[in-house]
């Protein structure tokens, strides 16, 4: 498992909805761009996803699920459930599947407008955090300006998900915070403009 995950808190669900230094040319490691699940795979967990991939290097890799809404929940609830202040202008948000890893806990990717301890940071893009402190500033209303609310996370161990890229598991495509924040109703139409970035012809 990785080494950071020992200091995360992993948060309760509240919704109510139950190597280092390489060049990045060169880099074989896709920290910051989506992982695009092929035709092929046909796990239950990943068929049709996109990945936003937080970290990938020798350890592993960890990332969260962003195109799979499980339903949605009142953001005011899971403030309440934390003894935090609820937001007049609060908005109900969209509840994702982020990965089969630490179900019961609560992730939010978001832009790099926040950050707090335990904050995994993806090199030259987004933030995902796991922490009581996120929901702190959302209730104080100094929380990220973009966010996607997740339970639970995708995790690989050491050169697993080099293994399935190899076999032709995944494709990988570029990441932007319009695609990656955009509303994903409907899983399979995000999957294949996913697929688009990745330069397929559908």
């Amino acid at each position: 498992m990785k080494r950071w995950l020992s200091g995360l808190l992993l948060l309760a669900v509240a919704l109510g909805v139950s190597p280092s230094g390489a060049d990045e040319a060169t880099s074989p490691y896709l920290a910051g761009r989506l992982l695009v699940a092929s035709e092929k795979l046909l796990d239950s967990n990943f068929i049709h996803t996109v990945v936003y991939l937080v970290e990938h290097d020798a350890d592993g890799a960890v990332g969260l699920i962003i195109n799979r809404v499980i339903g949605q929940g009142d953001l005011n609830h899971l403030l309440k459930g934390f003894g935090l202040t609820p937001r007049a202008d609060a908005q109900p948000v969209n509840l994702h599947f982020g990965g089969p890893v630490a179900s019961g806990g609560v992730f939010i990717l978001h832009t790099p407008d926040f950050e707090a301890k335990g904050t995994l940071k993806a090199k030259g893009g987004l933030r995902m955090s796991g922490e009581k402190s996120i929901l702190e500033a959302i209730s104080a209303g100094t929380g990220p300006a973009r966010k996607k609310v997740m339970i639970g996370y995708a995790g690989w161990g050491p050169g697993q998900l080099d293994k399935e890229i190899s076999r032709g598991d995944w494709l990988d495509a570029k990441a932007d915070d319009d695609f990656v924040f955009q509303a994903a109703a409907d899983a399979r139409e995000f999957w294949n403009q996913a697929r688009d970035r990745a330069g397929l012809t559908l």
